[in-house]
């Protein structure tokens, strides 16, 4: 039953281009912000231009001097086209762990919890059809999918990066565990929203409750300075994997291990709920004129 229950989603997933839809969005994801970081790039640099040939103007050589002074500088920094180069390729991991998880969770609204109200569950239960089975499959299938988008899409962006920087100083390990970050990351997030799909019965609002959520418990914990064994500070490693060219092994693994742990949880939780409770199946049926 589990082998046919995968069989289900993926079939559920792979067509009326959903599947397609999502890893087109991850494609230009990845490659849009290093391109869009690159006309940046260009656009800061005819500016430096313009303000070194103003050799009357008492401010620009102000500017200029600072510049000088302090080559590590903003400004300085934002001139570098490996720095740049970097920029761009964050750009892209935030891209695929915010915008790209709302994308897949809005095309798969009806798997997260919008069939439990419709008539598509009574003949799979009827033929036997268990809560473990009918979960299972969803943590494996949804989970899986969207952590192999957002790792190949992370590579993908520090591909574009380098090829339109002419490089970037960044080592293979360290792009390596970028990667591995934002799939984890969306794999978390995906089965978080799951949970609360399935639990709820309300899809919709899951996906507004976890993009918000999304966005303010990683503001919370970094006001806070919390950065350290959280899923939330995934992609902040991540970042710091980039920009620091390094990591906290320690740090890493620890925060890995305990997302993981917290999905195993997920899916516990999932199952205890739909277990207790009885699925409505009778739907809402109105006289036709």
């Amino acid at each position: 039953m589990l082998k046919e229950g995968i069989k289900k989603e993926l079939m559920f997933f792979t067509r009326s281009f959903r599947m397609w839809g999502v890893i087109i969005a991850a494609v230009l994801f990845a490659a849009a912000s290093p391109l869009l970081m690159k006309l940046s790039f260009e656009m800061l640099s005819s500016i430096e231009n313009m303000e070194l040939g103003g050799d009357n103007d008492l401010s620009t050589q102000s500017i200029n001097m600072d510049m000088e002074i302090s080559g590590s500088g903003i400004m300085g920094d934002m001139t570098d086209e490996s720095y740049m180069a970097k920029l761009g390729a964050i750009s892209a991991l935030g891209d695929l762990t915010s915008t790209l998880m709302l994308i897949f969770m809005l095309v798969t609204m009806y798997s997260a919890g919008g069939e439990l109200k419709k008539r598509s569950m009574i003949i799979p239960q009827n033929a036997g059809l268990s809560s473990k089975l009918y979960i299972l499959p969803k943590f494996i299938v949804y989970p899986a999918s969207v952590a192999l988008f957002a790792f190949c899409g992370i590579w993908i962006g520090f591909g574009i990066s380098a090829l339109v920087f002419g490089g970037i100083e960044i080592s293979i390990s360290n792009i390596a565990v970028s990667a591995l970050l934002a799939a984890v990351f969306d794999a978390f997030m995906t089965v978080l929203y799951f949970t609360l799909g399935l639990c709820t019965s309300k899809a919709g609002l899951s996906v507004v409750i976890m993009y918000g959520g999304n966005v303010i418990l990683t503001t919370l914990f970094s006001a806070l300075g919390a950065d350290k064994f959280h899923p939330f500070t995934l992609t902040s490693q991540a970042q710091n994997a980039v920009l620091e060219n390094g990591f906290d092994s320690v740090n890493l693994w620890g925060s890995i291990g305990i997302t993981v742990l917290l999905m195993v949880l997920c899916y516990f939780v999932t199952l205890f709920v739909i277990s207790a409770r009885r699925i409505d199946n009778r739907g809402k049926e109105e006289m036709e004129l």
